[in-house]
């Protein structure tokens, strides 16, 4: 059994691999591909171009939530399939193979992931260090692994009366997770529930992929415990942060450099002296300091472009400024590890502040 892998614009290649590297590690029947596609941009102008007015379809009223830009721009379940749906008409897969879509824009339903019933899925990478010090790649593998169990059990998630869906977390897969806190539980559990496994085998789902997803779950799970007892938070020690005259960012009680690009540079600055954070959608409003930050760190002279840049970035209706803090957060995780790296990472949920958590008593600033 087939499972492509594929992602949209916006998620960064390392960590695309990152992911389908874990996935290989474990033998069995399910072959995890990685594939690159790109889409065209005219027939998928979603992924390029945002919609503040666009109109999500619901089966009813009561499932229906009104647009907001702090979602970062959803994109409809029906955008995301339509991906999977390309990609299969395109290159001709196979019926009883798998389409996974990976993607760090948030969806309509805010979902950490959800299926088509025609064995395509989408997961959503980003934002896993809310819930877990472990490497991202770790949950999304989960995620994956748990889509294919789900189609191959024929578990419909979106059906209310689904008995196969819990939504009091038991620590079972099928955990629906309505408060997304919850999902440490069946991460750290790896744990299927004795119902869930009898409709398992009551669909006769080899045994051999079961294995394998067993394995890959264990997998997740020894990472998540090994990571809560290596590094119990009470102990983690922060270190002083040093902007010098040039604008470097030094750690110099671990001997290390935060590098940026300009622009993420002046983006992580502007932040960094935000003791409260900022709102998202509020970061337009500091355009011009962010603008002046760029200017002295930029090594263009074309103004227009380096004004055109923040313009993007700090547009809520503009996916850059996500891109950005998830680079930026990549860097400083590469750089420091976990759960150290917390303290320095642009850290904040959807609807409140996003601000920099280390303690402003360690921040220096070198003139």
């Amino acid at each position: 059994m087939k499972v492509f892998l594929l992602k949209t614009p916006e998620y960064n290649e390392e960590g695309f691999i990152d992911v389908h590297r874990l996935l290989e590690t474990f033998e069995g029947p399910i072959e995890f591909i990685k594939v690159d596609v790109e889409f065209d941009a005219e027939k998928f102008p979603f992924l390029k171009k945002f919609y503040p007015d666009f109109k999500f379809k619901y089966p009813s009223d009561s499932t229906k939530i009104l647009f907001d830009n702090t979602y970062d721009v959803p994109l409809s379940w029906k955008e995301l399939f339509s991906l999977c749906d390309y990609y299969r008409e395109t290159f001709k897969i196979e019926k009883n193979d798998f389409v996974v879509l990976l993607t760090e824009r948030r969806n309509a339903l805010n979902w950490f992931s959800a299926d088509n019933n025609e064995r395509s899925f989408f997961v959503h990478v980003n934002e896993w260090e809310t819930y877990t010090n472990s490497n991202p790649k770790y949950p999304i593998a989960y995620q994956i692994v748990e889509n294919i169990l789900q189609i191959l059990m024929k578990s419909d998630i979106t059906n209310p009366e689904n008995a196969h869906i819990h939504k009091k977390p038991l620590g079972c897969m099928n955990d629906m997770c309505n408060n997304k806190e919850d999902v440490i539980l069946k991460l750290q559990t790896a744990n299927i529930c004795d119902a869930c496994l009898t409709k398992i085998h009551d669909e006769n789902v080899d045994e051999d992929i079961l294995h394998q997803a067993f394995m890959i779950f264990e997998g997740v799970r020894n990472e998540l415990i090994y990571k809560k007892r290596l590094n119990p938070k009470s102990k983690v020690k922060q270190y002083p942060v040093s902007v010098t005259k040039d604008d470097k960012i030094m750690i110099y009680d671990l001997n290390k450099e935060i590098r940026l690009t300009p622009l993420y540079k002046a983006l992580y600055l502007f932040y960094l002296s935000r003791t409260e954070g900022v709102l998202f959608k509020d970061l337009v409003d500091h355009q011009s300091e962010i603008l002046s930050i760029y200017k002295r760190l930029s090594i263009s002279d074309d103004l227009s472009e380096i004004e055109e840049r923040i313009k993007i970035l700090v547009n809520p209706l503009e996916n850059s400024f996500n891109i950005a803090k998830s680079k930026i957060n990549k860097s400083i995780a590469d750089l420091l590890g976990e759960p150290l790296s917390k303290f320095y990472k642009i850290d904040g949920n959807r609807g409140k502040p996003f601000k920099i958590n280390i303690s402003r008593s360690l921040v220096q600033y070198k003139q």
